[in-house]
């Protein structure tokens, strides 16, 4: 792979031609602007062609911001010269250590009560302990971060799933001490003295006791920061699903919300935990700052649109220009560009900004990524292994995304990035 720095010009004319600049109407060279009627344009490449595009009067005109309304640029990205289903590739691993449920393909199959096109029900208990008691305030932070998880589900999904959280309105006291309600995670050091089933058994007891569980895919049940005796959350997968908060969700600063939503995600039959990258995916890491879900496992899923999608095989690649929507914003339009290499290869191009799913990041966090997607690799947690892979960002921990004017080639493909600003224009073609 080849990174390559490279800064384009930009020319800026007064209005002077021989021609009124109108939306969309074609101009003839990228950069100009031009005033008609008091309302000012400015020519962009869309597809092969140059056209005017409504100018953003609270935009400035240098390098770093895009010269046009995005919403206006966004409408006039090319549509995908092949369908979504093109670019999902073949499982061709030989070998799947998370079992034929656990997909990292489409389509993944859901487990349980779980639905990947409906609704889900959810029942949110609170649990204390005789040794671990819960605050007033503890419950009221804990209630309001937990909706969260269904506005999560809404976007991410596309509107494909509805989680539906029936939300207890105070602590239930277990009848046991908090160690007794201690996790064995598979490879972890210790004693658990009640069973996988008692514990299960006994949070769905005592959510029934407070909220209506009649339907439900899941139990959450929320712990105390106190009880740190239960250093790990729970995962029991059965009908209905437990899941529960751990002393490691409070001492690593995860959101309530997000280590429900990845724990729930397999749940909805895909593996994860893929590409690594801390910063950026939940499905990867329950506590990243980067709390959304990268495209490829989003079509995992099935809650991907084709609008949403710019899907072309390599060996049909032509330079093409397009615009994208950060995957951390909810904003509608293209969110990943796919290019096929082979049956089962491909490249998935985001763009990020620092934004609603995004708060934690760095002020000013922004740029285009690159992961490359190989189905013949399995996603194996505590070997480094993962079906995909950024190459930008190189590094597991880094926010190093491709910025304006910098290119990146990989796979006989070449990614610039010629505009950002609230959105990043790039620009694919073939090399080599």
């Amino acid at each position: 792979m080849i990174l390559a720095l490279s800064v384009g010009s930009v020319t800026f004319i007064d209005a002077g031609m021989t021609f009124a600049a109108s939306s969309g109407g074609q101009c003839s060279k990228v950069g100009l602007t031009q005033k008609t009627k008091a309302v000012t344009y400015s020519c962009v490449r869309v597809g092969k062609t140059l056209k005017w595009v409504r100018k953003n009067a609270q935009q400035g005109t240098g390098t770093n911001t895009a010269p046009a309304s995005m919403a206006e640029i966004l409408r006039l990205n090319p549509q995908s010269p092949e369908p979504l289903s093109n670019c999902r590739l073949v499982d061709a691993r030989t070998f799947k250590t998370g079992g034929e449920w656990q997909a990292i393909t489409y389509p993944a199959v859901a487990t349980g009560a779980f639905t990947n096109s409906g609704n889900v029900n959810i029942a949110v208990v609170f649990v204390d302990y005789p040794d671990a008691v819960g605050s007033a305030s503890e419950l009221s932070d804990a209630q309001a971060d937990v909706k969260k998880a269904s506005d999560w589900y809404s976007w991410f999904s596309q509107g494909n799933v509805t989680y539906k959280l029936r939300i207890a309105d105070r602590w239930v006291r277990a009848p046991q001490t908090s160690n007794n309600y201690f996790w064995l995670h598979p490879g972890k050091a210790g004693t658990q003295l009640m069973s996988d089933v008692e514990i299960a058994d006994s949070y769905k007891y005592l959510a029934s006791t407070v909220v209506d569980t009649s339907g439900i895919a899941a139990v959450w049940a929320i712990t105390p920061k106190s009880a740190t005796a239960i250093d790990e959350g729970f995962a029991y997968r059965t009908t209905p699903s437990v899941f529960s908060t751990g002393g490691s969700t409070y001492s690593g600063k995860i959101p309530i919300w997000q280590h429900f939503v990845h724990e729930t995600l397999h749940s909805h039959g895909a593996l994860g935990h893929s590409p690594k990258n801390a910063q950026i995916g939940l499905f990867w890491n329950t506590g990243s700052t980067g709390a959304t879900l990268n495209s490829w496992d989003a079509m995992t899923f099935g809650w991907m649109k084709q609008e949403n999608v710019y899907c072309i095989s390599r060996r049909n690649l032509a330079p093409q220009t397009m615009t994208l929507v950060p995957i951390e914003r909810e904003q509608v339009g293209l969110r990943s560009v796919i290019v096929k290499l082979s049956d089962y290869e491909a490249l998935v191009i985001e763009s990020h900004r620092k934004d609603k799913w995004s708060e934690r990041w760095p002020t000013g966090t922004s740029g285009v990524s690159v992961m490359r997607i190989d189905t013949r690799v399995n996603t194996v947690w505590d070997m480094g292994s993962s079906t995909g892979k950024y190459l930008i960002p190189a590094q597991e921990h880094s926010l190093d995304f491709l910025k304006l004017g910098q290119s990146f080639t990989a796979d006989g493909v070449k990614i610039t990035v010629l505009q950002s600003g609230d959105n990043d224009q790039i620009k694919i073609e073939s090399v080599g």
